[in-house]
């Protein structure tokens, strides 16, 4: 990071986390979501506020639109809105005194809905079939203990255009005999997804809170309108909540925007003044004076992944050098 200060280019690194938690034997939930164990992200937060300087999304926003960074800047943030964020994650962050970004997913708030992926991943859990068949959107044979299955059914949804998802899960849960209701659903969303509250907690106490569309659909998977849903009407609920501007959206799942202009022009026309992907990288920032040759695409801001099984070493080194990071 000492040679890194003295680049002549400002380089921008954003490190994504979502769930910070210990994972004992009994945990039902996706298992590949948990960035980070508490003592492990206590870690990392103090390596940034040591080596680097940790940016608001006010100075990201500001140095895509031309103006310049401090040294060494790493912008963090979260995406979803895990009830970790705020019961874990926020008073590491006070602690060691950095801001972060919260990329919030706003139906499942309002909703009391578990998102689609834990879904899956609890009622493959919960279940005592062994084997079954769904028939929606095609026939599909469940193993719920194959390995592959819950990445298989995950898949199914982000790679399917216009997929009634609530359709899906219903037949999912009646085939594999899991009982469940509203009010069981909105319990175990209790234990593992933010309230409002939460997130008005997250915003007094200087953190940012930002877009990832309502209801986690993989954009590309979306028809015009259903786009504008997502993109229009989570700014529109964050806004109403927490009362401030928002700028920025995740894109669910990370995926790239910058190939397909009809999202793209939707993502502009929804108020957005930049996205984010989780397309590994960093961002190479121009002096102002350079951007209408060697521009950057505000809309396709570049992210880097975090996991468990990163040591502390690892870490930092992604940070320093972005291209040898996941």
């Amino acid at each position: 990071m000492r040679v890194r200060r003295f680049a002549p280019i400002p380089r921008l690194t954003i490190v994504t986390f979502h769930h910070i938690a210990d994972q004992g034997g009994r945990y039902q939930y996706d298992p590949d979501v948990a960035d980070a164990t508490p003592a492990q992200f206590r870690r990392q937060m103090e390596t940034l506020a040591r080596h680097c300087t940790v940016i608001t999304m006010d100075d990201c926003v500001r140095a895509v639109e031309g103006a310049p960074l401090p040294q060494n800047p790493v912008l963090v943030t979260f995406d979803d809105g895990y009830r970790s964020c705020h019961d874990t994650a926020l008073p590491v962050l006070k602690s060691v005194g950095i801001p972060a970004t919260f990329f919030i997913a706003t139906s499942y708030i309002t909703e009391r809905r578990l998102y689609w992926w834990e879904r899956i991943a609890l009622v493959l859990s919960r279940t005592k079939v062994a084997r079954t068949t769904i028939m929606f959107p095609d026939v599909l044979e469940i193993v719920p203990h194959d390995p592959i299955m819950r990445r298989k059914l995950t898949d199914l949804i982000k790679f399917t255009p216009a997929l009634d998802i609530e359709r899906f899960l219903v037949e999912l849960t009646e085939k594999l005999e899991v009982e469940w209701s509203p009010a069981i659903e909105a319990e175990a969303a209790d234990g593992l997804i933010m309230k409002w509250d939460h997130i008005r907690t997250l915003a007094r106490e200087g953190m940012d809170i930002e877009s990832h569309t309502r209801r986690h659909r993989v954009l590309q998977t979306l028809d015009a309108a259903a786009l504008r849903d997502e993109l229009s009407g989570s700014r529109l609920d964050l806004e109403a909540q927490i009362g401030r501007p928002v700028r920025a959206v995740a894109y669910p799942v990370g995926r790239a925007i910058s190939e397909v202009p009809r999202i793209r022009a939707a993502v502009q026309e929804a108020g957005y003044r930049i996205g984010l992907s989780n397309g590994s990288g960093v961002n190479t920032l121009w002096p102002a004076q350079l951007r209408s040759v060697l521009p950057i695409d505000r809309f396709d801001i570049r992210r880097l992944s975090t996991d468990r099984s990163m040591s502390d070493a690892m870490f930092l080194t992604s940070v320093a050098i972005p291209s040898l990071a996941y």
